[in-house]
């Protein structure tokens, strides 16, 4: 296998939907935000006999939700979705051969990052959790990626963009 560079750019596309009744009083308004310690994620050039999962070089990609103004018992969820498999000219790896694994780094309760697998037809869930105003940091979690590597990839440099989003209903 050929490196494979799997960009990892955030284009947030922020659903808020905050019930409640008109006041008086503007209300600041509700704020989400995802923020990545890298922009691109890259995997090694290895033999797939002796390494049939490569996982990314470097650093795992530091992930910090924040959440402002959406009251203590508000769910939020943050996902990822690829705009498509990773290309390179006509070749194609499939998308769903990229995995990753969370670690939460700072959570409060009932908050958490989850582990998945890559899609380009349906959004997969990477952490949850509520509103809280109180916490002492927001929700920061690592995810390292890893890819299946396989001898009937045809060599190149594949890329693909992957989407994260962050809602609240």
């Amino acid at each position: 296998m050929k490196i494979c560079t799997f960009t990892t750019l955030v284009a947030l596309a922020l659903t808020v939907l905050v019930p409640g009744i008109e006041q008086a009083e503007a209300a600041p308004p509700p704020s989400l935000t995802v923020t990545l310690s890298t922009a691109s994620v890259t995997f090694p050039d290895e033999d797939p006999d002796f390494f049939p999962v490569s996982q990314q070089t470097g650093l795992p990609v530091q992930i910090t939700l924040t959440t402002k103004n959406i009251g203590t018992t508000t769910p939020y969820s943050c996902s990822v979705l690829a705009r498509g498999d990773l290309m390179s000219g006509p070749a194609v790896i499939p998308v769903s051969n990229i995995g990753w694994t969370a670690v939460t780094l700072a959570a409060d309760a009932g908050e958490s990052f989850y582990s998945g697998t890559l899609s380009k037809t349906t959004a997969v869930m990477v952490a949850q959790g509520s509103g809280n105003e109180k916490r002492t940091s927001p929700l920061q979690g690592n995810l390292t990626f890893f890819i299946q590597n396989l001898w009937s990839y045809a060599t190149g440099n594949y890329s693909q963009t992957i989407d994260f989003t962050i809602t609240s209903p």
